[in-house]
């Protein structure tokens, strides 16, 4: 793609590649044919390069040199660059980072790009598994408004027990704790996940899940590490509402750290993602959820007939449960 003219910014100059970069060092480095590269002010190293493939809709990649990692260069040239791009002609910008990647999908929510195209398999600049990510004409320069945040620190606490996003290095307690059959047996379908299942989920699902606004998933850590989990899941920002999910590992239980964690994320939900109701459902015959949710300020609202799926027979009904913002 023909990029027009370079942009000045404060920190950098976006120029058109010269032909000797687009085949040289810096093409090996990034590991594609740059269209443009970012100098500092003194037309210094290349700090940074993009590049265009495609016209009505331009697939964009970018590459940030290491010693200038961690300074949000790579969302600084790709909203310096969007203008010039659109003003050819381009329809759509697309981005399509590997999931594994959270640094490059980060930077391109604050570019203002959107994850509007979901997962798909294969697409990535790696070969695999991409989150799309698009721009178009009016999306404004960024960032994209996060549905869910995150988490002030790092975490949430009350300092007895410590929320934390899932992690790649709680694979084994979290399969452990997931293959547990009074765990899974509580679950939204009665199964335990696949090793597969559970690295990928630590590894990069429940992160992307995050970033696009589809759920929360954290930790319950007492201090000792692994001790179960919540999460915020089915949050629908238009009306207000999300639901929470939790389980705890059967040695820590009868110490009220579920009501704690139900509590924490509660006003997190309300506080820092804005939603005015919080529900949950139980099994009716899980009377130690049940009472956890009266604890953390629940209210009863009913049955919900056939609520949950089971592996064979009638489906389980489920009682309704829910907070307010303003109880």
């Amino acid at each position: 793609m023909h990029f027009f003219e370079p942009v000045e910014t404060t920190a950098f100059t976006l120029r058109p590649a010269a032909a000797s970069e687009k085949v040289g060092s810096i093409a090996k480095d990034c590991g594609f044919e740059p269209d443009a590269v970012a100098v500092g002010p003194e037309g210094e190293a290349v700090w940074g390069a993009l590049g265009f493939e495609g016209s009505a809709v331009a697939d964009v990649r970018f590459w940030v040199a290491p010693e200038r990692r961690g300074k949000r260069l790579a969302s600084a040239m790709l909203r310096a660059a969007a203008p010039n791009v659109l003003a050819a002609g381009v329809r759509r910008l697309e981005v399509r980072p590997p999931v594994r990647d959270h640094a490059a999908i980060r930077s391109a929510l604050r570019a203002g790009f959107r994850p509007d195209g979901g997962i798909s398999r294969g697409a990535a600049w790696d070969g695999t598994e991409a989150l799309v990510l698009g721009f178009v004409p009016g999306d404004g320069a960024g960032p994209t408004p996060r549905v869910l945040p995150d988490l002030p620190g790092g975490m949430l606490s009350d300092e007895t027990v410590w929320l934390r996003p899932l992690a790649p290095e709680d694979f084994e307690a979290h399969l452990r704790h997931r293959s547990t059959p009074d765990v899974y047996a509580g679950a939204a379908l009665p199964l335990p996940p696949s090793a597969a299942e559970a690295q990928e989920f630590c590894e990069w699902r429940a992160a992307v899940d995050w970033l696009r606004g589809r759920s929360a998933l954290m930790v319950i850590d007492d201090g000792t590490g692994y001790q179960g989990t919540i999460g915020l899941y089915d949050v629908a920002r238009v009306v207000g509402t999300g639901m929470i999910g939790y389980d705890l590992r059967k040695a820590v239980r009868g110490r009220g750290y579920a009501t704690r964690a139900v509590n924490l994320m509660r006003r997190w939900a309300f506080h820092e993602v804005g939603l005015d109701r919080v529900w949950a459902g139980t099994d009716v015959h899980n009377a130690a959820s049940q009472a956890v949710l009266r604890r953390a300020g629940f209210q009863f609202e009913g049955v919900e007939r056939g609520g949950l799926p089971t592996l064979g027979g009638p489906r389980r009904d489920t009682l309704l449960w829910a907070a307010l913002s303003s109880d």
